[in-house]
């Protein structure tokens, strides 16, 4: 099996190396792309969240080699939640903010497809706020918020329409588990 995996990962290595030889590539030293996105599947929230702003994401890459770009993220997301007690109704509003630093791998297979992988090392910021029911006379519920360090990676395509524009799907961890949008190349 291990002689097997070894073998099949050498013939894709190679007819990738082939046939990007063999064609212009879609990705090249010097590009500098623009992607916006809308995400799907969020880790954010949960059973029961309302999302009140979806999962949206924008990177720009720029092209150090032929095949590594670096560049930036930024993204942002909210949903809420409303509990239901006996005094009436609390909702509970989180906002999402994401952004970092991130580079990729880019596998150069055609004019058309850019295939790539990468990391992101960012820093993911929650804040929490809170509207207590209308009648309610006890202590106040305070808005919180969190943050902390963000290390994820990524595996994406995009498929160019001409030479400037293209769209992309990509999964991974950042602001959701999977980004649809555009790319402008400049």
């Amino acid at each position: 099996m291990k002689k097997f995996f070894i073998n099949f990962i050498s013939s894709v290595a190679l007819l990738t190396v082939s046939f990007a030889s063999a064609n212009a590539q879609a990705y090249q030293e010097g590009d500098k792309m623009l992607n916006i996105g809308l995400g799907i599947g969020s880790n954010l929230g949960g059973s029961g969240y309302t999302n009140t702003i979806p999962p949206i994401g924008a990177s720009l890459e720029v092209g150090i080699t032929d095949q590594i770009s670096v560049g930036g993220f930024a993204g942002i997301a909210g949903s809420s939640y409303k509990f239901p007690t006996f005094g009436g109704e609390y909702k509970f509003s989180y906002s999402y903010i994401t952004f970092g630093a991130r580079g990729s791998y880019h596998f150069a297979t055609s004019e058309k497809l850019d295939p790539y992988a990468g990391l992101m090392l960012g820093y993911n910021v929650a804040t929490v706020t809170v509207k207590e029911p209308a009648n309610y006379t006890g202590p106040t519920i305070s808005a919180a918020s969190d943050g902390g360090v963000l290390v994820g990676g990524h595996v994406g395509a995009r498929y160019y329409f001409n030479e400037k524009v293209a769209g992309f799907g990509e999964v991974g961890y950042g602001i959701s588990f999977l980004t649809l949008g555009a790319s402008f190349k400049f």
